[in-house]
């Protein structure tokens, strides 16, 4: 088990160094369990969001689940982030989860740009024992952003053009491995294809990222995690996470992430088949963003 992570590890920051091209525009926190750990939960993705956060979790997946999220970006309503979700696990064919997010910004009740993706994700176990567990995932998603109006004689964009739309399809990959359910390591690579929107010189390439991460519980009820992210045209940075559950109900969480230097926090409130989560981040510069998640399980 131990060569299988050293393998693992070795691939991610081969495409860590070597895989990443132009950023348009991207989604780092995948509902507020993740935004509440600073984005560290690669390696233990609540099994609920795994198809946002990382496929090789939803092995654990058992049933149906439905979740949904909305995000404001630094505390503004012009720019909204939303997510929903759906997985299920088939006895016979395993487990399976639909993503779709959308991501717009607008301007005096006009949409300036709307981003969608929607996504095909499936976990897949290659080895359970009584003491490790290795699976990997995929997931493959379409993207479209959709411009709105140009200013036109207005300025404002209600009398403008159109400025059309672009699609396209992007891979991503995953691993998770568990040992003694005491130590976790995954690790993800976003958009492997180099998908671009556009032709040509006018072409712009999809983001591309690489995060690998540990995740370890000195006792029970309690996860701490840490995690290495990579985008092109940033700096690599640190994030670590602490998780803590305080009865059947109720489960806190805290992160910190560099470059920049953010703060983050949260919690979970359980009530029979429904979660509900609340996480904030903070920005050295600009306010905080918050995200609310729901999850129903049956």
């Amino acid at each position: 088990m131990r060569q299988i992570f050293i393998h693992v590890f070795t691939f991610l920051l081969f495409l860590n160094s070597d895989l990443f091209s132009q950023v348009t525009s991207e989604q780092l926190h995948y509902g507020a369990t993740s935004l509440s750990m600073a984005n560290s939960d690669i390696a233990l993705p609540k099994t609920s969001w795994s198809a946002f956060v990382n496929p090789a979790g939803m092995v654990n997946q058992k049933g149906l689940t439905l979740v949904a999220s909305s995000q404001s970006h630094f505390s503004q309503s012009f720019i909204n982030h939303s997510l929903f979700g759906v997985q299920i696990n088939n006895p016979k064919y395993g487990s399976f989860g639909i993503s779709v997010e959308n991501s717009s910004v607008n301007y005096s009740g006009n949409e300036l740009v709307t981003e969608t993706a929607i996504g095909l994700h499936q976990g897949i176990a290659l080895r359970t024992d009584g003491i490790s567990s290795f699976s990997i995932g995929y997931g493959i998603k379409t993207y479209s952003i959709e411009y709105g109006n140009s200013a036109g004689p207005s300025g404002d964009g209600s009398d403008g053009i159109s400025l059309g739309a672009l699609n396209t399809i992007g891979l991503d990959i995953s691993f998770l491995g568990s040992l003694g359910d005491r130590i976790r390591a995954g690790a993800k690579a976003f958009n492997i294809n180099s998908p671009s929107l556009g032709n040509a010189n006018n072409a712009t390439r999809l983001p591309q990222r690489a995060q690998i991460g540990l995740a370890y519980s000195p006792y029970d009820l309690v996860w701490t995690t840490v995690a290495l992210n990579k985008s092109v045209g940033h700096s690599t940075n640190f994030s670590s996470g602490f998780s803590y559950e305080i009865g059947k109900r109720v489960i806190l969480r805290s992160g910190m992430q560099t470059s920049p230097n953010r703060f983050s926090s949260g919690f979970e409130f359980h009530f029979k088949n429904v979660n509900i989560s609340y996480g904030f981040i903070t920005h050295p510069v600009m306010p905080s963003s918050h995200q609310i998640s729901f999850e129903l399980n049956r």
